[in-house]
């Protein structure tokens, strides 16, 4: 609540229409971060799904049934997915969030 009054201030003293075109040029920076650690991780899994001849998003279905057992390496790369799993979340949760224009 109190960044909320924050905002609502400083769109009182910059204007909201100006306010509103910083954060969306700063979702769009935080949205390209998230596309590029997305990639980053996309790098690290390849190794593993060649290696275990098994998508990731597979691995991680098998992982959660509990038939992938707890190999320092499973976990390793179903970390790996995890991450790759909140990065996705995270750019979905930007590009929904719906602005004025």
């Amino acid at each position: 609540m109190i960044l909320e009054n924050q905002v609502r201030k400083m769109a009182g003293i910059l204007g909201e229409e100006r306010i509103i075109s910083t954060l969306k040029k700063l979702a769009e920076i935080e949205a390209g971060h998230c596309l590029l650690k997305i990639s980053n991780v996309n790098s690290e899994l390849f190794p593993f799904e060649k290696r275990f001849n098994m998508s990731s998003e597979r691995a991680w279905e098998e992982f959660n049934k509990g038939a992938l057992g707890d190999d320092m390496d499973i976990m390793e790369w179903m970390g790996l997915y995890e991450n790759l799993l909140d990065f996705k979340d995270e750019y979905q949760r930007i590009l929904n969030c719906e602005l004025p224009c």
